[in-house]
């Protein structure tokens, strides 16, 4: 009958083991990934991922508009600042493991009515007030036996990394649409200038063709032609600038 007693109580610790284990370490599983792509090697394994955007993009004034944009973008002010938040809570996690130490002083004074049956005591002993002073000192420290510190403390890390690439993720979203939005605002505005100067090509035609018109060498139609090219372009000009003025308030 102990025999079985023994046997019991032993799976029982066990199974108690077991369950208060929290985890076992991460390990990145083995991923059977090529060395190349498509059997082709490169000599050069540069990428413009590694340039900085200083570097990569070197114009002064959209240098400018990416520094104002990164400054002042609302989205990264809110990812910069959950990185804070983040860094904080890893140096409190860092701290989880290191002794605790609590003081705590108290004190308490009473003074007795004199109407009470305290009073009365109070003037039969000659003492009309009551003082309670107290202080303690605690320290403890606890133990991380079953890896429940170690596993809170991997969460927080990652939660920080996470944040970070995400910062970097707006970061870089943000750079990539100040850039594309100055040189789209730069193709608008070399179209206009190409449009006026079509405008001013256009009405020397007109002018051109109303001469050939009036010296009899050529009929109304071209002229009328001339003028429909004309207003063509030059409905382009307000269209062009309408867009301007909203990429630059982009």
């Amino acid at each position: 009958m102990n025999k079985y007693r023994i046997i019991i109580y032993s799976a029982l610790l066990i199974v108690l083991f077991s369950a208060c284990k929290v985890g076992k370490n991460y390990q990145r599983p083995e991923v059977d990934l090529p060395k190349q792509f498509n059997t082709v090697a490169y000599a050069d394994t540069s990428s413009i991922a590694d340039v900085e955007w200083r570097k990569f993009f070197t114009d002064t004034t959209l240098q400018g508009l990416i520094d104002r944009g990164i400054k002042y973008n609302y989205d990264l002010l809110i990812a910069l600042k959950r990185i804070d938040i983040a860094g904080h809570q890893v140096k409190q996690a860092k701290l989880l493991l290191t002794p605790e130490l609590n003081l705590q002083v108290s004190g308490q004074y009473n003074r007795f009515s004199k109407n009470g049956i305290n009073g009365v005591t109070a003037d039969i002993t000659g003492s009309n007030h009551y003082e309670d002073y107290n202080a303690s000192l605690g320290l403890s420290w606890e133990i991380d036996t079953w890896g429940k510190i170690r596993r809170q403390k991997e969460v927080v890390l990652a939660q920080y990394l996470q944040t970070y690439e995400a910062t970097k993720a707006v970061q870089t979203k943000l750079v990539a649409d100040i850039a594309q939005d100055y040189y789209n605002l730069l193709m608008l505005e070399k179209q206009l200038d190409i449009a006026k100067q079509n405008l001013k090509l256009a009405d020397t035609t007109v002018n051109q063709t109303t001469l050939l018109k009036n010296a009899g060498e050529t009929n109304l139609l071209a002229v009328q032609q001339a003028e429909a090219q004309r207003q063509t372009t030059a409905l382009l000009i307000p269209q062009l600038e309408q867009n301007i003025a909203i990429q630059q308030n982009a």
